[in-house]
């Protein structure tokens, strides 16, 4: 059976044709990549489809099951979250890595009270989706009750998701009846219970029911019968199945790096070293980080922004080189399918990746510092510890191409923090490739055949020796 993957993101759209042979065999028969077209995105699909095909028209063949399809999509830099919790290093904290693992991006987050400043700021860039998070069940309701009455009276147009604390659903649901409200179970019912999945589940569900409509992808699941999911989901899962299914593979860091954003991902148990305190909610086994103003073209300018401390000390001696940078970058970002055509400009975009990868994982990874009590001294960590991790696969297409990328250099390029604690982040580890570029085509597939598409996504991974 011929099964065909597409991958629609914010610079390029990638397809692959895969064979599946036995129970576990998932062979590659082709490739194609066009360019996504943002104005409407069904023109790039089918054009990719085409090619990869190798027909004029690739209808007929989806209609009559010849080939199966899946595809996902993060063009426009994906699905656009607000998390709002109460406590930030306990309910808000459960939110953004529910929201994460649902295959969003934070656009914006709130703690507490919701201030008249907040309500405008939402008015003003709403989100695709606010999940609306707060207190455990049987604890706290003022907070929940009273940003409930604010998003009532505001004019925030958007879906809305509440995953707060049961005891005022009730209450939630007479407020925010005028609003496209959906209520589901507390994603932390308990302190140490984190129950994310209905509400992932809701965030998915308006993705496939009200999101897709406007930028093309209603038209493609008018033609083809297939809704899409939202790339970082399904990469999500495939990380989970790669890690069960081979126990070399049960822990490690996937850094995927595309043109608007920087995804990070890691499989890892949740640990915590002698005289070591945990600060906040366990982490889930597998966790994702997205990173909206990383990524190597659409969001090129806003990395200079982003990481303007780092880029002055590079460029301290190097004012011409600085300035010449930033025009890069500017460039970039106005043409986002623009590639590097002389030396400098190789230099800058490896320059440029280094940045990305190296803030992405810094934000993804847990920090400690050294605090005294009046037991003596502990480390206090916050986050989870990636420092045992000893394998870290670099994909997205500048990723999975630069043989010569020192990632070493740039995973962990500091051991402090601003603040001055310590990064918790692997500094011995094998590097990957995704070289051709396969794992969100394979994450598409690894929805019909699961074991196969872990198994492939292993094989398909190239050593880079350092």
């Amino acid at each position: 059976m011929r099964t065909v993957s597409v991958d629609i993101g914010s610079t390029w759209t990638k397809a692959a044709l895969f064979e599946i042979e036995g129970d576990n065999n998932l062979r590659l028969l082709n490739q194609a990549v066009t360019p996504t077209t943002t104005h409407h995105l069904a023109e790039g699909f089918f054009t990719c489809l085409h090619h990869l095909l190798e027909v004029a028209n690739a209808r007929p063949l989806l209609r009559r099951g010849d080939v199966t399809l899946k595809y996902s999509s993060s063009a426009k830099g994906g699905l656009a979250v607000a998390a709002m919790g109460l406590v930030p290093s306990i309910t808000l904290e459960a939110a953004k890595v529910t929201a994460h693992s649902a295959g969003a991006k934070i656009a914006q987050y709130y703690a507490y009270t919701l201030t008249p400043q907040d309500i405008r700021q939402l008015e003003a860039s709403p989100p695709d989706i606010l999940l609306f998070a707060g207190g455990t069940d049987g604890g706290e309701t003022r907070y929940g009750l009273n940003n409930a009455r604010l998003l009532a009276t505001s004019e925030l147009d958007c879906a809305i998701v509440y995953a707060g604390n049961r005891d005022i659903q009730h209450e939630v649901q007479q407020l925010l009846a005028h609003k496209q409200l959906t209520i589901v179970d507390n994603i932390l019912p308990e302190l140490d219970s984190p129950n994310p999945l209905p509400a992932r589940q809701a965030i998915c569900d308006i993705f496939l029911s009200r999101i897709v409509k406007g930028k093309g992808l209603d038209v493609i699941v008018d033609e083809t019968g297939e809704t899409p999911m939202p790339t970082p989901w399904t990469v999500y899962e495939l990380v989970k199945l790669m890690s069960q299914h081979d126990d070399a593979w049960q822990s490690f860091m996937l850094i995927d790096m595309g043109g608007a954003t920087t995804d990070v991902y890691s499989a890892c148990a949740s640990t915590l070293s002698p005289d070591t305190v945990l600060h906040g909610l366990p982490e889930p086994f597998v966790k994702r980080t997205v990173e909206g103003d990383l990524g190597m073209r659409v969001s090129a300018a806003v990395v200079g922004e982003s990481t303007r401390a780092l880029i002055d000390s590079l460029f301290a001696m190097q004012p011409e080189l600085h300035a010449a940078f930033y025009r890069y970058l500017n460039k970039l970002a106005s043409c986002p399918d623009s590639l590097p055509t002389s030396p400098e400009e190789h230099r800058f975009d490896a320059l440029l990746a280094g940045l990305c990868v190296a803030y992405a994982s810094e934000r993804h990874a847990g920090t400690k510092k050294t605090v005294a009590t009046s037991a003596g001294t502990v480390d206090l960590q916050i986050g989870r510890d990636l420092t045992p991790v000893r394998k870290v696969v670099g994909s997205g297409g500048w990723l999975s191409r630069a043989a010569t990328f020192d990632i070493h250099r740039w995973l962990k390029y500091r051991d402090l923090d601003a603040r001055g604690n310590r990064i918790l982040l692997p500094t011995q580890f094998d590097y990957y490739r995704d070289e051709k570029g396969l794992i969100p085509l394979l994450a598409n597939s690894a929805r019909l055949y699961p074991q196969a598409a872990a198994l492939a996504s292993i094989h398909c991974l190239t050593p880079n020796p350092r």
